[in-house]
This record gives C-alpha cells, structure tokens and sequence, in this order.
C-alpha cells in the first residue's frame, strides 16, 4: 500500500480513497523534494547566470527599468531586401499550403506545408487525408526543423574530398559498369513510393548482378509472417478502431508506438467522446511489458514480464474456447486444454475473466491487437483470437492492405551472409543507418566491402564507413509519391528548393540508369498507372493539377480476402511452445521500444525532440532503464545509479511505476556518435542487445551517480485537486461530479467586472480524449519559435515549453496505478494574478479575454511567474538564439517575436493566427466563423481533445463545451478566472475489476 501524501492545501478532494501523484519523491515526501517544492524557483541561482548586484546598484537598475517601460513602443532596427522581380503568386508576409506527405517506415499521411515567402515554416495535417484528418504526429511537425538542421550533409565526397554531382556520378557510372560480374547490393530503408520501387526495378534490370534488400529496426517481417502462417498470405490488413466496443491491447502501443497511430487515436477518440450521460465509451484493455501511452490510457492494464505474454494469450484463448463456447472444433480445443488455468484469487485471473466476458459479448465489435514486434507465436495466437471474434470483416478489413515489407532482421540476416563471405563488391546504402541500428560487428563486414556508396541525409555512422557519399534531399525538398495501403496514393512535392548539394535518390538512380529526369519519371508512372485508373478528367495535366493540389488519389478497391485461420498454425504454435514463454519469477528480463521522441535514432539531432518529455517518465535527453521498485530492491540499485546490461550497455536506473518484477524496459535510438552535434551522446545505444526483447539478462550494478532530467517533479500539484475523474456509472449517476469532489468557497473579486463586448477567446480540454501523445508540445514549439535550451537548464527546472503535458499517477487503496494526462498552458485568467505584479505592465489584459506580453517592455523580475498558480511561465535565462546557425533563421515563424534574454514569456493563444483569421474575416465582409481561427496545438491534436474559440459565441463549441456539467477550472477557489474549461476525464471500468482488491 502507498503512503497517503501529506495535504498541503486546505482544499483537498473529498474523495480520499484516490492519490495523485507525479514521482516517487512526492508519494513519498522526500526532504529533497519537500525542500524543492517550497523553493521559488526550481534550482538556486549560483551567481554565474548574471552579476551579483548591490542595493544601490539594483535600485538603479529598477529605476531605469521604468524610464525604460516608457520607450515601450521601439522596433528593433532589421534591413530590409526588396525582390529585383517579385514572383507572381508572392505575397510578402501571406502564407500559402501546400499538399504533401509525411513518409517514416511503412507508414504515410497527407500534411500541408505552410510557407512564407517560400520557405517552409510549419507542417500541418492535411483535412482531406483520411490518415491524418488535418493532425500531424510529434515526428511530422518535427521534420521541418530537420529540414532546417545546419548538421546535415552538404556536398558530395569521394574519401574526404568534396566534389561535384557531375564527377560524383562519373565516378559512380564508372564503378557500375566496370566487369559484368561484380555483385551490387542495395540496402534501403522501407520504400512506400510506387514510382521509387519501379525506378528501382529498371536500375536493377540495367545492372542484373544486383539484389535489392530493405531494412528497418523496427519492422513488419515477423508480423507478415504471422499473416502467413495464419491465412496463408502476408499482407497486414487495416484496423478500425472506431467499429470496435472492446479493445485489447498486447504490447501493440496502438495509441502511441505505430507509425499509424494519428489515424487510430482519431479513431479511438470517436468512441471517447461524451457530452451526456445518454452517451457510451469503448472499453480499452491493455496487457503489456513496459509502461506505454497506450497502457496509461487504459480502462484496465495489466504489466506482465514479456516471457508471459504468450501464456496470458493463450490462457485466454482457452477461456473463449472453453467458457464462452467459442469455438467447437475438437482439434482447437484438444490442443488448448493443455493451457495452464491462472492461480485463484489473483488480479490476472479476475482480469482474463472480465476480459473474456467483455469480448464474448461484443463477437464482430471487438479487436485484439498484438505488437508487430512481438514473437511469431503471440501474433498468430492473437489472430486466432481475432477469429473467435468474427473482427475480420468488421473490425478488420478485409479488403484494404496497408503497407508491410520484409524489412527486419531475417532479410538483413541474408545480406550481411553475403557480406561475410566476400560475395560483396559494391554496397550501395540509402538512408537509414545500419552501422548504428546493428551491433558493432557489422563494422568489421564493411571492411571486406570493396566498394561502399553512401546516400544520407547526415554524416552519420554508416556514412564514415563509406568510400563515396552523398547528401539526400530532404522530403520537403523532393518529388516523390507514397501508398501507405491499396486504394490510396499521396504525392509528395518540393516546398523549396534544396538548401544544399543534394538530390533524391530518384534523381540519382536515374542519372545512374541515364533516362530522363526524375520529375518525368514520376508523371509517366502516374501518367500509365494511376491516372489510367480514374474517371476520366480533361486531361492529364488536370488530374495532375488536381492530385498536387489534393495530395491524395483514391483508387477503387474491390473485392475482399479471405481471413479464414488454419488450426495448424495454432498446432504448431503449441508444438513449439517453449518453458521459457511461461515466465520465470527469479530472472531479469529485457523489454525494448522505440522512443517515442527520436523513435529509432533517426531524429536524434533535432534538440526539441530531445527535450521532449517522454509520455510515461518525463524523461529527456536521456534513455534509463526503467524497472519496478521491488526489482530496484532486489538488484539493490535506487534511482540514478548506473547498471550494465550484459556486459555492453550502461544505463542509469529510474523506477518506474507500473511495471512488472523483474523486467528493465529501455528504449531506442540513443547513444549516437556521429550525425550532428545535438545528438551526439546522448544515453547509450541498446541495439548491441539485439532483439526487441530477451528473456534472460545479467545486470551488474557500476559505481557512480547519473543526474537524470526529467520534468516529472516539476510545477507540483501539492495534493490539490488539479486532475478530477470518474468512472462512466459515477458520471451517469451525478453528471456533475466536479462540483462535489471539490469545494469552493463563495468567491468575491477586487475588481470590477469587465464586459467583453466583442470577441472572448477561450479553450476546452476534454481529459477523456486526451492521450498525452506530446503532438500539441511540438506544435507550439514550431509555431512560436521556442528553443531548447539543454540537459543542464532542464535540471534546473528551466525548460521553455509553452505548454506542459503533467502526467499524474492515481493510487487508489482498493486498486493498481492509473494515468492521467492533463495539458497545462497559460489559462488567460481574467483576474489574472500576473498582471497586478508586473511593475512595468508588460503583462496585461486584451479587450478580448487574452493575457498578454509585451516582450521589449518587460525588465524580467519574474514576479509574474513567481505568482501564477499555474506555473506556466518561462524565463530566458540566455538569449538561446546567439547559437542559431543557417540556415534554421529561415525556418522560424515570421509572425512570433523571436525572445532575447532577460525576457518572460508564454502561451498567447496563438495571437498572431487570431489576427490573421480577423483580418481574413474582415476582408470577406462577413464575421469570424467558429472553427475559423485554430491554435497551433489545436490544430495538431489528433484526438480532438482541444478546442477553441470565442466563448461570448452561444453557438460556438468551446462555448457548449465549457458549459458541460462535467466542466471545470482549474484551482477556480483562487478566483482568477480562467478561461480554459477541463473536462473532467471518465473512464469505463468493469464493475468486476474496479472493486478487485489486490
């Protein structure tokens, strides 16, 4: 049982059975953190931020401050160049959108790129895209500052030597053609471009010697394996979240860790929506063995260590087999009679029954998914499953395929045999990173290759094993096209032109193959292929103008596959079973995952992904391993000290509630030593360890201490009543549940009461809908311009985010861990506590509800953050953009003020696009429509849980939405006004398992 916290607020929630909490030092009340939670500011100044002052001299500065305030109205000094010839469709300072595609891995989305005088400048969601519905993901907004990064490679090189495309190219040609029997291999990234895949295939047919291998570290092979043992085809079909009422989850991370998952939260999210009691949620089960986004998300989650995660399958199989009557084949149930039942009277056992009852009675609306990395065995018993469950047809389609290709390590297995013994002449690696996403052996191979070619986007690990590289155009950049499933293909088009020496590798394929330009090639193929499919337009040229303009054509799919199981899949499942996969309480097991803010070391060099705060632990700029507190125990390790996982790999240990004894989970992409100076050391690699997971580890405890930053003990809630939730019956019962969980007193205010005649900006976060995906964060990072300021200001609490994502675990005396998400920004409070401190009114009040910050007036006393409440207000503590280097000044928003030290700052509600969205309403002659005018993190929530808008509007959402009985403000007994309304969150437990006493 948890200590109860220490109340440090008279307002407590009435409900005291429940805790929320953010760390383990609050739960506890460490000294420290105690100490720290009373302090001002998170870590004392040490003097060597800014000059120690005197009285007399601080008095003189104060004095000149407001002499200063005064000169309030100055600009700074800027040149300006005028266009010799401006381009026709510019307009200096308006932005256009154009359609393009996000492509990582297996997966692509539509997104809109919007530029500024022709530089690209935020990545949006493209509305007409049914995989994106206008959100982007985390890795999507991001890649416009990778567009921007200054460490990407430049020139092409032969050894160290810089050269030109044209001699590059001889040289390569020369290679290629010299002796018919050299063997060439090409080693790409997943490639969901049609056109891509048919160039490849003439560059094959012009130089016959060559194979053609895909790779990733994080791949659908042992998936479509799984399809075909089961089905007997290997194609992954299409998942619909929305016709599902239960869901199972099995190590899938289906609302976090897949390349798909901004169309499955949209989907998810649907069936979370509730503004009535009348209304009904999805229920979201959830086995794994880490702590995922999706895991915090669930209704009911069980942590179990990787080895048991077969035999929880199959032990509830066999409940829908035996006790449901699923099934009455005497071969299905013969084999799984020899399942071991569950032990009586534990959780899991109560958990595998509700999870039984609850499928069996939603046949045909129900879903299982099982991670695509998981075991050949686990998935095809998820299948079989899925089968029992009639959700192929229903919530598995069974006509549509999504992208899926042989590209883990089996197919990489095979090219590094090869390797091995000297079969290899020339060795052509695209993209990727195989000397990084392998362990150290591979080095040693590519000394026995001849000849290695090398296209990249950086200088990274494989490139400094390559005799002749070259830089690869960044997406935003290039021509391409993507078909992330059958009856769905997405273009992709050039937003500006290449910032360095690069080319696509279709622009270098068919240089190599001597045809025409890549841009011709790519409407010849759309030309044969695509357009010869559609309803028949005026010409080609108009299809072409309309499919750029769309980013998206649809092809008729028709006809279904059959899904029918075949039991010897399910027989040879049994067959092998292995003593292993029943777990075993005495051993360490290792659970890898990809990270979820620089997913397989790809974006390791973009900083503001680093300062990311993972979802689940907060942590950034660093990869831990995380573990239980009983295995901390057991291995007599605590928080931060440095453990050795067999002999290869270091990391510091973090506890982590919510995980199973005995296993360590870590994730991936870490540990860099080439390809730009951001990421570059940053955590340790883990892929020397190999597979996703192990069953068996040593671990060996080091000497040392490792500081780890997280922002988890930052802006603590103090035991007050900041998160409020309620199951479904709870909210159906008493829909205004909020009211009397907390109380308020009668509340009376200093001031007098301002109208608002016009406009009233305000916002609404509904928690139910709310993931914690981070998707928001980046947005507003992107949009205004904020920086990353370092591992080392994050320790001291310094991080700039406008906007926080506080995760808090909920400990109930009668249950297991719960997660909450909440977003935290500026509230825009008309009683604002800010606004009275400021000395020199830099901080002040609109006519429209905003607060607002007048950035060249304010003299940084930082009493305005020292009296917000809710802690979200930043300091620049240095002028972070003295370290900008070209060319990311011309990815920054022209709109957003760039900040100078000494100065404060925080969310404006995206004032500039309140501007823009007027001034465009103005000039149609007519009043700013609802939905109109969308905040940068609005726009990018995938789930809808965000929304804005003018709250003097009665017909407005944000306007019926603050009005839900459900509502309400945060901290509302100070008085502040607030104007975000939160929706309390509501969860949909099984009445069976939410009163199981462990």
């Amino acid at each position: 049982m948890f200590p109860r916290l220490f109340c440090m607020s008279l307002l407590m929630m009435k409900d005291q059975d429940k805790i929320y909490w953010k760390s383990f030092e609050e739960l506890t009340q460490d000294p420290r953190y105690l100490e720290l939670a009373q302090r001002e500011f998170m870590e004392e100044d040490d003097g060597s931020d800014f000059f120690t002052l005197s009285r007399r001299k601080f008095l003189k500065l104060l004095g000149a401050s407001v002499a200063l305030a005064t000169t309030a109205c100055r600009r700074p000094v800027h040149k300006i160049f005028p266009y010799v010839r401006q381009p026709e469709t510019l307009k200096p300072g308006v932005a256009q959108y154009y359609a393009s595609t996000f492509a990582l891995n297996n997966h692509s989305y539509g997104i809109l790129v919007k530029t500024i005088e022709g530089r690209p400048i935020k990545i949006e969601g493209n509305p007409d895209h049914p995989l994106s519905l206008g959100s982007a993901s985390t890795f999507a907004q991001a890649s416009i500052l990778e567009l921007y990064d200054p460490d990407r490679k430049r020139k092409p090189t032969i050894g160290n030597k810089s050269v030109s495309w044209d001699e590059w190219n001889k040289e390569i040609i020369s290679l290629l053609k010299e002796g018919g029997n050299k063997q060439i291999r090409l080693l790409t990234e997943s490639i969901t471009s049609p056109t891509l895949r048919s160039t490849i295939e003439k560059f094959i047919k012009k130089f016959p010697n060559t194979k053609w291998y895909e790779y990733e570290p994080i791949s659908q092979e042992t998936a479509r394996q799984s399809y075909q043992h089961a089905f007997g085809r290997p194609n992954i079909p299409k998942f619909h979240l929305e016709k599902a009422d239960i869901l199972l989850s099995i190590n899938a991370d289906i609302l976090g860790g897949r390349l798909d998952s901004n169309a499955l939260l949209r989907q998810w999210a649907n069936k979370r929506k509730i503004t009535s009691p009348k209304d009904t949620l999805n229920r979201l089960y959830v086995a794994e063995s880490y702590f995922s986004l999706t895991g915090s998300n669930a209704d009911h989650r069980l942590a179990l260590k990787p080895s048991e995660l077969l035999l929880f399958s199959l032990q509830l199989a066999k409940l829908l087999v035996y006790r449901f009557n699923l099934s009455t084949d005497s071969n299905i149930r013969s084999l799984l009679k020899s399942v071991p039942d569950e032990n009586s009277s534990s959780y899991k056992k109560e958990f595998l029954g509700a999870l039984a009852h609850d499928l069996s009675k939603n046949r045909g609306k129900s879903l299982v998914l099982v991670g695509e990395q998981e075991s050949l065995e686990l998935q095809i018993v998820g299948h079989f499953i899925n089968s029992l469950l009639q959700s192929y047809g229903t919530t598995i389609d069974t006509k549509i395929s999504t992208a899926s290709f042989n590209n883990g390590f089996n197919s990489l297995k095979s090219l590094t045999q090869e390797m091995e013994q000297g079969k290899v002449d020339i060795l052509i690696t695209v993209g990727g990173n195989i000397a990084y996403q392998t362990d150290s052996k591979i080095n040693d191979l590519f000394k026995k290759i001849p000849h290695h070619i090398r296209l990249s986007l950086y200088n990274d690990e494989t490139t400094a094993l390559s005799h002749y590289a070259a830089p690869l155009s960044h997406d935003l950049e290039s021509w391409g096209d993507s078909q992330p499933e059958t009856g769905m293909i997405s273009l992709i088009q050039p937003t500006i032109q290449p910032l360095h020496d690069s080319r696509s590798l279709g622009e270098v394929l068919m240089s190599w193959i001597h045809e025409e330009g890549w841009l011709t090639e790519l409407k010849t193929y759309w030309k044969n292929h695509i357009y010869s499919k559609q309803p028949r337009m005026a010409s080609f040229e108009a299809f072409w103008e309309a499919a750029l303009h769309n980013g998206v054509v649809f092809e008729k799919v028709t006809g279904s596959h059959s899904f029918t199981f075949k039991p010897e899949a399910l027989h040879n499942v049994m067959k092998n079973l292995d003593p292993r996969f029943r777990g075993d309480d005495t051993r360490i097991e290792l659970q890898l995952h990809p990270s979820y803010t620089v997913y397989d070391g790809r974006f390791a060099n973009i900083g503001s992904l680093q300062e990311l705060p993972d979802p689940v632990t907060k942590v950034t700029w660093d990869n831990v391993a995380s573990l239980s507190p009983n295995t901390a125990q057991k291995l007599g390790v605590k928080q931060g000290d440095i453990i050795e996982i067999e002999n290869k790999i270091k990391l510091p240990i973090f506890l982590q509630p919510g995980l199973a004894d005995g296993v360590i989970t870590t994730s991936l992409g870490y540990g860099r030593s080439k390809g730009g100076e951001v990421g570059i050391g940053v955590g340790s690699t883990v892929f020397a360890l190999g597979s996703q997971f192990q069953h068996a580890i040593r671990v060996k405890k080091l000497s040392g201490h490792h500081k780890i930053a997280t922002t988890q003990a930052h802006h603590s809630m103090e035991g007050r009543p900041i998160v409020l939730e309620a199951p479904l019956e709870e909210y159906k019962h008493t829909p205004d549940f909020p009211k009397h969980k907390t109380h308020t007193p009668e509340l009376f205010s200093m001031y007098e009461e301002y109208p608002y005649p016009g406009h009233k900006w305000g916002m609404a976060i509904d928690l139910t809908s709310c993931v914690g995906c981070s998707g928001c964060v980046v947005a507003c990072d992107v949009e205004n311009n904020i920086p990353s300021v370092g591992k080392a200001q994050v320790l001291k609490g310094r991080e700039m985010q406008w906007m926080r994502l506080d995760r808090y675990y909920e400990t109930s005396l009668e249950h297991d861990i719960k997660t909450v998400h909440q977003p935290m920004l500026c509230q825009h409070c008309d009683n604002a506590p800010c606004e009275t401190v400021c000395p020199v009114a830099a901080t002040t009040h609109s006519s429209e509800g905003i607060n607002q910050m007048t950035y060249n007036r304010c003299v940084g006393t930082r009493y305005c953050a020292n009296n917000c409440p809710y802690k979200v207000r930043r300091f620049n503590y240095f002028n972070f953009n003295n370290s900008i280097e070209y060319p990311q000044e011309l990815g920054k928003n022209p709109d957003v003020t760039i900040r100078m030290r000494g100065v404060m700052e925080k969310c404006t509600f995206c004032i500039q696009r309140i501007s823009e969205g007027k001034n465009a309403a103005k000039m149609r002659g007519e009043p700013v429509l609802d939905g109109s005018i969308k905040t940068a993190c609005q726009e990018a929530c995938p789930t809808e849980a965000i929304i804005f808008g003018d709250l003097n509007d009665p017909h407005s959402k944000v306007s019926k939405a603050s009005k839900q009985s459900h509502g309400y403000h945060v901290l509302e007994e100070l008085n502040v006004r607030p104007a975000i309304t939160y929706l309390a969150k509501i969860r949909n437990p099984h009445p069976k398992l939410e009163k199981f006493k462990i």
